[in-house]
């Protein structure tokens, strides 16, 4: 608006020098014409040639003048007419500018407003992403305290002695049989497994009713090889308390010397059913399954078994034993390397190692291999290489020859 005013008060200015000029323009020639007449009126009085000269000159002068007054009156004009039609145009020219700053203006607050929507965005998706994460981990939080509750639980059950304090007439022959139970644990400790099972025996006869004492007595029999009568008394545990995971995994781990290969796989998933996070249940349902060559069945019982407890050595090494025999031998020695990381001294993971790299045809980490696990336990380890299929590609080397020799 002041740039407006500012152009029309200078048009107004310059119509009026236009307008001045011209007027004084006007005046002049009057006053030349006047003075003309005047002029001539004064020769024709006075007859003076002289005179006429003089007058002569002074037209000549007076026409000169004229030529130039109208010279410059016209260019004036001009200059006039030339900047009017640029002021003319001016405002047009400034409001295309100012059209064109306004847009650009609006596009970059567009483009601003935008940003800023998809900063909100991005802010609440990572606050919903941050949040969501949160209730994952209290949801993890809060099944690891059931968990941990259920194990409380669990330990509660498997107390080696349990009776009851309500029955006055039966605390005697509790007290006489857990002194029986005890010492029957400590002869297994101690390698004493024969009077091990006579303490048992003594503390059942007196109370019949310890499901920890059946399931003891029954892993007694185990070492000794007396597999069927351990699972009598797995039995009669399992019938006093059928939701003892133990009593199910030990059950099925002789069915596993019987050779009942389905019903040991049976009482394995009847303990893990009790126990989902039983580890050991685990492990030795994938052996039972690899006696069957199940393999891949096994390996992903393997999987749970180290899913739940990471540094399971006999389950790494177990594992890979089965992706061997699948053909899948670089997997299988990353199994067997976690083994012998876990445990150095496993020699049956150096011993399958060397296995693994026989078959791949590594001649020389298998002879590494395998003299460690010699090394380790050279009787056991020299007694199967020597029979061992999976050598025939080292069989004739002289090292091997060696390393087997007796």
């Amino acid at each position: 608006m002041k740039i407006i005013n500012l152009i029309l008060t200078l048009i107004l200015s310059l119509s009026e020098s236009a307008v001045y000029s011209q007027s004084k323009n006007y005046h002049i020639n009057h006053k030349i014409n006047y003075d003309y007449q005047k002029q001539k009126s004064l020769i024709f009085l006075t007859q003076n040639q002289a005179e006429i000269e003089e007058f002569k000159l002074k037209e000549e002068i007076r026409d000169r003048v004229r030529e130039e007054v109208d010279y410059t009156f016209r260019h004036a004009t001009s200059l006039l007419s030339v900047f009017l039609i640029v002021l003319t145009f001016f405002p047009a020219s400034a409001a295309i500018w100012i059209w064109f700053l306004q847009t650009k203006l609006a596009n970059k607050i567009d483009i601003t407003e935008q940003e800023i929507d998809s900063f909100k965005y991005d802010t609440i998706s990572q606050l919903k992403e941050i949040v969501g994460e949160a209730q994952i981990i209290l949801d993890e939080l809060k099944e690891q305290s059931h968990k941990a509750d259920e194990k409380i639980e669990q330990l509660q059950k498997d107390t080696l002695i349990q009776y009851s304090a309500t029955k006055a007439d039966n605390s005697e022959p509790l007290m006489m049989a857990n002194d029986y139970a005890k010492q029957a644990d400590q002869f297994f400790l101690a390698g004493r497994l024969k009077e091990a099972i006579n303490a048992y025996n003594q503390a059942l006869k007196i109370y019949p009713e310890m499901a920890d004492v059946w399931n003891n007595r029954g892993v007694v029999l185990t070492r000794l090889k007396m597999f069927d009568e351990a699972i009598t008394s797995y039995d009669r545990a399992l019938q006093i308390r059928a939701d003892y995971a133990d009593a199910w995994n030990n059950r099925g781990v002789s069915l596993i010397e019987l050779q009942h290969y389905q019903e040991a796989i049976n009482s394995f998933e009847q303990g893990i059913k009790v126990k989902p996070d039983y580890a050991d249940a685990w492990n030795n349902r994938g052996v039972c399954l690899a006696k069957i060559q199940k393999y891949q069945e096994a390996v992903k019982s393997y999987n749970q078994a180290i899913a739940i407890k990471n540094d399971y050595s006999d389950a790494w090494n177990n594992r890979g034993v089965s992706l061997m025999k699948l053909g899948i031998y670089g997997e299988a020695i990353a199994c067997f390397d976690n083994a012998v990381k876990i445990k150095p001294d496993f020699f049956s993971a150096w011993y399958n190692q060397a296995r693994c790299y026989s078959l791949k045809g590594e001649v020389e980490v298998s002879l590494k291999s395998l003299e460690k696990a010699i090394s380790l336990n050279g009787g056991n380890c020299q007694e199967m290489a020597k029979n061992e299929s999976d050598f025939e590609n080292i069989r004739d080397n002289e090292l091997f020859q060696k390393l087997i020799a007796v």
